[in-house]
């Protein structure tokens, strides 16, 4: 196993997020990640405990995972060394009142953690910093037409995005759903006089986690990226700074 660590931050760093709800705005906390890799798992081993050295608890790990893997090919649910239960389930719901076995969702992984894992963060406290995030978030793109999520829209056609902070408000010339094209690897002109706005016309619903659009057939194929501004506040307020959210994904158009 390959002997991969990261430079770990002392403190748990975390972003302050404000979430409408009604005509009421609440804030909740979300913690960045602090992602230790095996390199770290085994140097903390090595702290304590001196009876292996350092290649074979990387042999031993590797061993680990390889077995977990090869029993979630099986659909085995795994228990992860007492710490929780990684277990596989379809990745959605189906779409008919009369399923089938042809029309279960492809397999997907989720985690429960098990009492002593969360025992073990019950008393962690937040000791950096904290900053306010509140931009809008895309998080998924879903083609009514095809009825898939992901990166691919239909001209003509309606389309859903899903996430946070979502809702368009605020002066239209500044503000609204864009499209900018975009190379392959998703790089595009900052410039936003060269995006393609799509028109509160063309807008069906338009909430804080739900924006249902119609793409209309003047837009021309190719690769894009998406991108929501907006000036919401909360119930009817509007701010004075535009915010500015772009989906982490190229999507395509056709």
């Amino acid at each position: 196993m390959d002997d991969k660590s990261n430079k770990l931050s002392d403190t748990v760093n975390v972003t302050m997020h404000t979430l409408t709800v009604s005509d009421k705005t609440v804030s909740y906390a979300k913690v960045k990640r602090n992602t230790a890799f095996i390199g770290n798992i085994v140097s903390t081993i090595l702290e304590h405990n001196k009876v292996m050295d350092r290649e074979t608890l990387l042999y031993a790990a590797g061993l680990f995972r390889n077995a977990i893997l090869s029993l979630l090919k099986d659909g085995k649910a795994v228990d992860l060394l007492e710490m929780g239960v990684l277990y596989i389930k379809p990745d959605g719901s189906i779409d008919s009142e009369t399923p089938g076995i042809e029309d279960v969702p492809k397999m997907t992984l989720s985690f429960t953690p098990s009492d002593i894992a969360l025992e073990s963060v019950k008393d962690v406290t937040a000791g950096a910093d904290i900053s306010t995030t509140t931009e809008p978030i895309i998080a998924s793109l879903f083609n009514i037409h095809t009825k898939k999520s992901g990166t691919e829209l239909s001209i003509g056609y309606s389309a859903r995005i899903t996430g946070k902070r979502l809702k368009i408000a605020g002066d239209e010339a500044e503000t609204g759903l864009y499209f900018a094209s975009c190379t392959e690897d998703g790089t595009y002109n900052m410039d936003s006089s060269t995006w393609t706005p799509l028109g509160m016309e063309n807008i069906i619903d338009n909430t804080n986690t739900t924006i249902l659009f119609n793409l209309p057939a003047s837009i021309t194929a190719g690769k894009y990226r998406v991108i929501i501004k907006t000036a919401y506040g909360s119930g009817t307020r509007i701010n004075k700074t535009v915010r500015t959210g772009v989906y982490s994904k190229t999507v395509s158009i056709a």
